[in-house]
Parts: C-alpha cells; sequence; structure tokens
C-alpha cells in the first residue's frame, strides 16, 4: 500500500516539476538580437527615397492583384525582352513571382514565352506540355539537367502555365523555353527519330546519314575552339541544316495537319530549326554570351516582334554587367543590340532560409549536397542593408531615374549584393558579396525581406 502511495506520490511530483519547468521556458524572455548598425548619412538618404518608391506585392498570392498587374505592365513599357537576374537561388519566392509576372503580362502585355537557363531542345519538351500535349511534367523537368527545376514551385509554375494556356488559340498561348544549347544531340535525336512510316524510307535514311556531321562537328568545336578546322566541318554541316529544314517543311505540307503523326512532324520541324539556328552560330564563333543572347532573340523573333519574352537566368545572367571583367554575361550583348527594349530585373532579399550547398571556409572540404541553409542579415553597406529596413516585406523598385543627391549616389554604386548559387559559406558571408551598380547593370529590383527554401 505504501509503495503505491509513494509511486502516486513520485509521479505527481514529477508532472508537477514538469508543468513549472514548461511555464518557466515558456516564459522566459527570447535571446536579444542586437539592433543593425545605424546608417550613413548617404544610406539613410537613399533608404528615404527607396521607401518613397517601393511599390508593394503580395509575395504569397498565387495570382498577381489588380495593382500589382498595373505595376508590372508598367515597369516593362515596351521592352521585348524581360531578363529576371536570380541573384540568389533555391528559394520558394522567385518562381511564384515569375509566375505573377507571367499573369500580369499575358494578356494584357502581350507575352508570348518564358524563357529559362536550360537546354532549349529539352524545354521544348516542356513546352509541348504546357501548351496541352502528354507527359510527365516531373521527368520533363528532370530533363533539364539542373537542381535549380527540380521543384515544387517549378512544377506548379508549368502546371499554371498549362491551365493558363487551356482554351487559348496557339499564338495567344505562353510557350516554355530554354535559351542554352550545351548539345545539339537530343535534336539531332529527334529529327532522325522519326519512323519510317511518317518520312519515309529514303527520307529517313537521309536524316539518319547526314545529321551526323553534327556530332562530328561539335566534336571539332569543343575541342579545337577558334581553329580553321571547325569551319570545314560546320560548313558541310550548314548545307545538311538548311536541306533538313526543307525537306520536313515539305513532308508537313504534303501530309497536311490532320494526318496522323502530323504534331511528331511539327515537332521534329522545330528541332530542325533549331539545329540550323546552332549550326549558323557555331560556324560564327560566338562566345557564351553571345550564344545565349542569339538564342534569346531566335524565340524572341519567333514569337514576333510585338511579342514579349521573359528570360530567366541564374544570379546576374541576364544583367548588363561584367564579373571579374572576364566573365560577360548574357545582358550585355542584349542590352546592346535592343538598348531600352531590353528590360533587366534583379531579384534580390534581406534574409531567411535557401536550397543550396553548404561549402566550408576550410582547406579540403568539399561542398555539401543539398540542404536548408541559413542566410543572415546583410552584411553592412551592402543594398540589402538598406532594402531590409523597409517597411513593406515584399516589393518592386524601379531605379531608372535615381536621384542626383547622396542618396542616389549611394544607390548608383558600385555596391555589394548577395550572390548565392550552388554554394553558401555561413561562416564567410563575405565571399558571396559582388559589386552591382543601379541602373546600370539593373533597371529595377524585386525584393523579398525573408525567403524559404524551394521544396523538392
Amino acid at each position: 500500500m505504501r509503495t503505491s502511495v509513494s509511486r502516486s506520490f513520485s509521479a505527481l511530483t514529477i508532472s508537477a516539476l514538469t508543468i513549472v519547468f514548461a511555464i518557466a521556458c515558456h516564459s522566459a524572455p527570447p535571446p536579444t538580437v542586437p539592433p543593425p548598425p545605424p546608417l550613413s548619412d548617404s544610406a539613410t538618404s537613399a533608404l528615404q527615397w527607396v521607401q518613397a518608391h517601393d511599390e508593394e506585392f503580395a509575395i504569397a498570392d498565387s495570382v498577381p492583384s489588380n495593382t500589382e498587374r498595373a505595376r508590372i505592365i508598367s515597369l516593362v513599357g515596351d521592352a521585348r525582352i524581360i531578363g529576371v537576374s536570380e541573384l540568389t537561388e533555391g528559394t520558394r519566392e522567385l518562381p511564384n513571382i515569375i509566375r505573377h509576372m507571367l499573369l500580369s503580362l499575358g494578356d494584357s502585355a502581350g507575352l508570348r514565352g518564358l524563357a529559362i537557363q536550360a537546354p532549349m531542345p529539352e524545354a521544348l519538351d516542356v513546352d509541348r506540355f504546357v501548351r496541352g500535349g502528354a507527359g510527365d511534367p516531373r521527368r520533363l523537368l528532370q530533363a533539364m539537367g539542373s537542381w535549380r527545376w527540380e521543384n515544387r514551385e517549378m512544377l506548379a509554375l508549368v502546371n499554371a502555365l498549362r491551365t493558363w494556356n487551356r482554351g487559348r488559340s496557339a499564338d495567344k498561348q505562353i510557350g516554355f523555353y530554354g535559351f542554352e544549347i550545351p548539345s545539339a544531340a537530343y535534336e539531332v535525336r529527334v529529327v532522325t527519330s522519326l519512323s519510317d512510316s511518317l518520312a519515309g524510307p529514303s527520307l529517313k535514311a537521309w536524316l539518319v546519314r547526314e545529321y551526323g556531321c553534327v556530332a562530328m562537328s561539335e566534336g571539332a568545336h569543343w575541342g579545337l575552339e577558334g581553329r580553321t578546322s571547325d569551319s570545314t566541318f560546320w560548313n558541310r554541316c550548314g548545307v545538311v541544316a538548311n536541306a533538313g529544314v526543307d525537306s520536313i517543311v515539305a513532308l508537313r505540307a504534303r501530309l497536311g495537319p490532320s494526318s496522323r503523326g502530323a504534331a511528331d512532324i511539327a515537332f521534329a520541324e522545330q528541332m530542325a530549326r533549331l539545329i540550323q539556328h546552332h549550326v549558323t552560330l557555331s560556324l560564327r564563333h560566338t562566345s557564351r554570351h553571345e550564344s545565349n543572347a542569339e538564342h534569346l532573340l531566335y524565340v524572341s523573333n519567333a514569337l514576333g516582334r510585338d511579342a514579349k519574352l521573359l528570360a530567366w537566368g541564374g544570379d546576374v545572367e541576364m544583367g548588363r554587367l561584367t564579373l571579374d571583367k572576364t566573365t560577360v554575361q548574357t545582358g550585355v550583348p542584349l542590352g546592346q543590340r535592343l538598348g531600352a527594349l531590353y528590360r533587366p530585373i534583379g531579384f534580390v532579399f534581406g534574409d531567411g532560409i535557401v536550397r543550396t550547398r553548404r561549402g566550408t571556409s576550410g582547406r579540403g572540404g568539399a561542398p555539401t549536397g543539398l540542404s536548408d541553409i541559413a542566410v543572415g542579415r546583410p552584411l553592412q553597406n551592402t543594398y540589402e542593408d538598406v532594402l531590409i529596413r523597409a517597411t513593406k516585406p515584399a516589393y518592386w523598385l524601379d531605379v531608372r531615374a535615381l536621384p542626383n543627391d547622396i542618396g542616389g549616389a549611394w544607390l548608383r554604386g558600385p555596391r555589394s549584393a548577395r550572390l548565392v548559387t550552388d554554394v553558401y559559406i555561413p561562416e564567410a558571408p563575405e565571399l558571396t558579396e559582388t559589386p552591382v551598380e543601379l541602373p546600370t547593370f539593373f533597371d529595377a529590383l524585386v525584393y523579398v525581406r525573408h525567403v524559404t527554401p524551394a521544396r523538392q
């Protein structure tokens, strides 16, 4: 009997202590967060200008409000290509912002395509899907070869495009494209895989035999960069590429749009034209940034001169800048070619968690696999150090008309901005900083104070 009472008393005592401990923990004050360092006079003036010109939007909304639609349309103006640079990758927020832009510009401003920094041939499979074709969008996104596209936010964006396109004529739909061609192997495989019953035995045999020049030419191009032997291969392949397009166009016209396999032939024609474009650029020995710009102009011209194209690039790819005086970004030749018809926008944030690889500042430490990594408060005197102090949690900021005062001078820079791509070292956040100038590099910024990680 005494043992039972003793056990009951002990249980009550433990329960009481647990409750007291829980109350004490619950009532404990949160850890003190030190206030940010005070801003300089010029940075304070810059913050005042930002707060007078930032345009708030609701990042959690799946579709833009009428106010945000009007703001995006006004910001884009008559630009043919709008470039968005994802200075920090691996967030849930940017795909949602891209969706806001697509839905805002689709009907009202004539936007007809989204081009991401991914292989052009593989992206055309996603284009077929968003226009109502069959396929598994997860598999199609995975085929583009980058972890940036293999997440639930990107899947939701692709499905939203498919829904938006449903019921619209082809010339009013928003297509899905890439703007890199690391290799022409996939488009050659599509063209040469046309069945004998569609292409006919003679044309099929010719396609298989002659398109082999592309693989041979690519080997010469990458192995002998800039040498005359490249042109020897590519010139012969140029004749093949032109003849291939002509043959498939003739085949498509002969069979008609309602014939069996018409969709496969139309897709093969897209790929044949892409091969032709690829061969033409290879003969010109264009650099990486020039090639990317030409790929975007190729898509833009195919959509029509009155159509808009939204280009989504990693880090500062769509900015008008050169990194380390050697790495020219795609936005540079686009700005040179299009002038005011090109509108570059940078995505920046204050703090939060991103999906990336954790690096190490010590010797011999290789980056880890993808994980959710916290990114702390911005470093002092950086762009984000001012932007995070604005009261709005998410906003657009047009920086084309900065004031001629100390605040405007501060905003013009050069000043550091955070650049988190494949690797982030929490112990050395200064390694992610890169110099930026406004509006020299970007016409506008889209800002989110707190970001969350992309979901796999």
